[in-house]
């Protein structure tokens, strides 16, 4: 399964973390059900599940002119959420 590398952007702070998924969809998924909150400075548990939410049935965007390299965003108690993820090799 393809190893994947995400970095969050999130009040002023980047997170980085790696999950495995067969497929960009499937990873910001097992990603966010994997996401700790208490590592995101300014997050808790009630952020994640708007998290969740939001990004549901969102499909991540390819980025135009980049291989294997998505982003999704999100918009969490007023604040932006970017996430960028790439399928890393290995």
């Amino acid at each position: 399964m393809p190893l994947y590398t995400f970095f969050l952007d999130y009040r002023g702070g980047t997170y980085l973390s790696q999950i495995r998924a067969s497929s960009p969809s499937k990873a910001i998924k097992v990603w966010m059900k994997r996401l700790d909150p208490a590592s995101i400075q300014g997050m808790g548990d009630k952020s994640k599940e708007r998290l969740i939410q939001e990004l549901h049935n969102e499909v991540p965007t390819a980025i135009d002119d980049l291989e294997r390299t998505w982003c999704c965003t999100a918009l969490v108690q007023g604040h932006l959420i970017l996430i960028h993820f790439v399928e890393t090799a290995e």
